[in-house]
């Protein structure tokens, strides 16, 4: 059954997923409600199980690494399937696993150091799984763009840009500590990181700052149960005839405005560009696709879409954390 929000819950969501660190007397301050009645909305979203946590996002490419991408079309083997998202998941350098029907049906992404690693690592699971993976393609990540859910509530949007430039900035072992616990908890306070870690509160809120001036953290968000609600997720992938500036630059602009649209991934691979979409309808989502293949008749050559069932978004966070 669809869980209804209301238009207070509709904005505590959009606020959440926007910075899940938002004190609470300023989110109470936005949807015009006590700093009590707030927090028992959340506390009601979150036993209600449309709010599954809070957490980061982390941008690799800020402390060295890659982000290389495997996308599959896999036989109607349900045993090795299975045995297949089990192996994936055990990898240590998964960032992020998405299991769909359509275009493919078995997506992931990994932190790697370069691109020999990354050849190693796809052939060792085209040898293990030989006979289960019947399609392949592969692509090396150019930048992902992300907008605020203004399907929950109606604002200005803007695309904010992450996984662009490769830099290396070395964690110490204080900053691997805040990642973390933030990943575990985004809304965690920091003088509790300070206490159950013994560390001080200065210590803290000083490696805090370095991590954010370097952007290492992406975005604090909720994790929202959009199935919950009634949400579809749909990837959908565009090959263009060409794709020069100003035309990339039309259609960042067309697409930041259609609230449905949360993702925009610019990448190496047979498509050149890949929108992440949330919608309460096929239908909804197929107007969506007709006006933009409209709108860019010119250069879109043709689009396929995968619609999302599984997902599992960072499962081997050691990588960044305990290494």
């Amino acid at each position: 059954m669809t869980y209804k929000l209301d238009k207070i819950d509709k904005r505590i969501l959009y606020e959440l997923d926007k910075n899940s660190r938002i004190p609470d007397t300023k989110l109470a301050k936005l949807v015009g409600r006590s700093k009590e009645s707030v927090r028992y909305r959340i506390k009601q979203l979150q036993e209600n199980n449309i709010i599954q946590g809070f957490t980061i996002w982390l941008d690799p490419t800020k402390i060295g690494y890659l982000s290389a991408k495997i996308y599959l079309n896999l036989a109607n083997k349900p045993e090795e399937k299975k045995e297949f998202v089990d192996y994936v998941n055990n990898d240590k350098r998964l960032l992020w696993l998405g299991l769909a029907e359509g275009a493919w049906n078995a997506g992931l992404t990994y932190f790697v150091k370069n691109n020999r690693e990354f050849f190693d690592l796809k052939n060792d699971i085209f040898s293990k799984f030989k006979d289960l993976i019947l399609e392949s393609h592969t692509a090396i990540l150019v930048g992902i763009y992300k907008c605020d859910k203004t399907f929950f509530y109606q604002a200005e949007a803007d695309w904010k840009e992450g996984f662009r430039q490769l830099e290396n900035f070395t964690l110490d072992p204080i900053e691997k500590i805040i990642l973390k616990e933030f990943f575990k908890n985004s809304r965690v306070n920091i003088a509790a990181i300070a206490r159950k870690h013994n560390i001080s509160i200065d210590k803290i809120r000083n490696r805090l700052k370095r991590i954010e001036e370097k952007k290492i953290i992406y975005r604090y968000m909720a994790s929202i149960n959009h199935n919950k609600l009634g949400h579809e997720f749909f990837k959908t992938f565009l090959y263009f005839r060409n794709l020069n500036r100003k035309d990339e630059e039309k259609l960042m602009e067309y697409t930041r405005k259609i609230p449905q649209i949360i993702h925009m991934v610019k990448q190496i691979s047979p498509w050149d560009v890949e929108l992440e979409i949330m919608c309460e309808s096929y239908l909804e989502y197929t107007k969506i696709i007709s006006d933009l293949t409209e709108e860019f008749s010119n250069i879109i050559q043709k689009t396929e879409t995968a619609i999302m069932g599984e997902d599992y978004i960072f499962p081997a966070e050691k990588v960044i954390f305990e290494d």
